[in-house]
């Protein structure tokens, strides 16, 4: 039972060596070297050494699934002002319908009236 205590407290995946090149990267890393520096200095691409740098620093995680939006408003006397001007503005655009379709057919009565 011992040994199952000592497995759970352990992180999961591989854990970290020094003798590893991101062990190499971690040791450079905190002297304050340049990550260009030690991914030549190691023998690395510069993206390894980004990556090791990242999961160092790495703070606490988001966490699963995407955050809640805001709450919404409740429907209330402020949502009537909103809603009066949705009114006005679809009385606006009616208005000016009714205006392009008399337009239009006194457009239709010249052409006609052109052709005859």
């Amino acid at each position: 039972m011992a040994e199952t205590n000592t497995k759970s407290a352990r992180k999961r995946g591989r854990q970290p060596d020094a003798s590893s090149k991101s062990g190499q990267i971690r040791a450079l890393l905190s002297t304050g070297m340049s990550v260009a520096d030690i991914a030549k200095k190691v023998g690395c691409t510069p993206a390894l050494a980004y990556n090791v740098k990242a999961r160092m620093t790495k703070g606490p995680g988001r966490g699963p699934g995407r955050p809640p939006k805001s709450a919404k408003p409740a429907a209330n006397l402020q949502n009537l002002d909103g809603l009066a001007s949705i009114i006005q503005a679809v009385k606006g655009s009616e208005q000016q319908r009714a205006q392009m379709r008399t337009a239009l057919e006194r457009i239709q009565t010249i052409i006609a009236d052109a052709l005859a």
